[in-house]
């Protein structure tokens, strides 16, 4: 037992250490989209192991997985065990036009979670990840018969996180419900520097604008399973995300400024302020949605599973007032495979492989162009000798936009690495 511990706890030190580099080596740049809207919407699923397979989650359950997409699949967690899981990720984009390419890197703090039980029929899960991130630096040049050429910059940083409480409960044999109490808060900056760099008459200038926002916000989750025979189980999964109302407030800065062709503030020369206010009240207005799973699993031996959701993004607003976005729709198909589970089999046959893949039409729609995303996954678990505890690889290849009507296409990989810490805390001791 004292080996166990020891090995879990150097595991977790580990990990947390890597997540505190994680946290501090983000890059500026995510996305030139997350300049729409509250930025790039982070997919809920929580854990590398349903990353791997496509993000499929709507249906999925395991008695030692955290799985936040739908907060029934907490009902399913061991009842003697105390579950955490973390994870972070590494990004690597390549930003394409019809003549221009450039690259950037990130690596980030992910995700982390943990699960126990109640009683036998009520478990509870919490945790914090990502909601929506912000990151871009976007230059744009014209020409203008009466004010020659301009430039206009534009940068964002920042994004929503939401730390989570939920509770499952079984609903005799075969359903269960649950619940998932978030509290999303997080601060989105924008900068608008409009620059004239041939001239030295017209007057450059620079907006900025900072939200804070905080609220609570639910979402919901309905499971069935049913043992079809053979040790086959079949898993129907139902969420529903509320709307909701995010307030805080806003800082927004005008101003007239004397700068060279860099957007730096080195250099800059303040003229004139134009505007000011701070601390006024704002809001975002979040849509609801639901989606829909299905899974089928024998044992631990195999999973496939299918996922559908949609988002009502259509009647997003900010301030109250509505932006052209579309409602956002996803399907996902993925599978997971473990060779065997023996004490005696050799090491890679105890470990456990995934596929997946994924096609998302996002809340975007620029020039007539919707913004899609689409991706393969791929994944694997090894599990830790003597321990419960596992590590999850789970890559991401994929590709979001298109480079028509001048728009820009980004090809990523990303790669999640998480690990689960699987104890038993609530064995009674039959010796002392």
């Amino acid at each position: 037992m004292m080996k166990i511990f020891t090995s879990n706890r150097l595991i977790l030190t580990v990990l947390l250490a890597f997540l505190g580099v994680g946290a501090f080596a983000q890059a500026n740049v995510d996305s030139p989209y997350s300049l729409f809207g509250i930025g790039q919407v982070r997919n809920k699923t929580m854990n590398a192991r349903l990353k791997g397979m496509g993000g499929v989650a709507n249906a999925m359950f395991d008695k030692t997985m955290v799985n936040a997409e739908n907060p029934a699949s907490y009902a399913m967690i061991d009842t003697l065990a105390f579950l955490f899981d973390a994870g972070m990720y590494a990004k690597s984009s390549t930003f394409s036009t019809s003549s221009l390419s450039e690259t950037a890197t990130s690596v980030s703090f992910d995700y982390m979670a943990l699960g126990f039980s109640l009683t036998n029929w009520w478990k509870m899960a919490a945790g914090i990840q990502p909601y929506t991130s912000v990151g871009y630096n976007i230059v744009t040049s014209f020409h203008d018969d009466n004010l020659g050429n301009y430039s206009q910059y534009f940068q964002g940083e920042g994004g929503l996180n939401q730390v989570f409480w939920g509770n499952a409960f079984r609903l005799g044999k075969h359903f269960s419900v649950g619940v998932n109490a978030n509290y999303v808060f997080g601060d989105c900056k924008s900068i608008t520097t409009l620059t004239f760099p041939d001239s030295t008459y017209n007057i450059c200038s620079r907006r900025t604008r900072d939200m804070m926002v905080s609220s609570f916000m639910f979402d919901y989750g309905l499971m069935y399973r049913g043992n079809l025979g053979n040790d086959l189980t079949l898993s129907l999964g139902a969420t529903y995300n509320q709307k909701i109302n995010i307030k805080g407030t806003q800082t927004l800065f005008i101003r007239s400024i004397e700068a060279s062709e860099s957007t730096s503030v080195t250099g800059e020369y303040l003229i004139d302020t134009v505007f000011y206010s701070k601390d006024k009240n704002a809001s975002y207005t979040l849509p609801h949605g639901v989606g829909f799973g299905v899974s089928l699993q024998k044992n631990n031996r195999w999973a496939i599973g299918a996922d559908f959701n949609w988002a009502q993004w259509s009647t997003f607003a900010r301030n109250g007032v509505s932006e052209p976005l579309q409602d956002s729709w996803s399907v996902a198909v993925g599978g997971e495979f473990l060779p065997t589970s023996t004490s005696i089999s050799g090491y890679w046959t105890k470990v456990s492989y995934r596929l997946g893949g994924f096609y998302e039409q996002t809340y975007l729609n620029i020039n007539g162009q919707s913004i899609n995303k689409i991706g393969v996954t791929a994944g694997m678990t090894l599990p830790v000798p003597k321990t419960l505890s596992r590590v999850s690889l789970a890559l991401e290849v994929g590709n979001c936009g298109t480079k028509s009507d001048n728009l820009i296409r980004e090809g990523y990989v990303n790669l999640t690495v998480g690990v689960s810490i699987f104890e038993r805390w609530f064995l009674k001791r039959m010796y002392q």
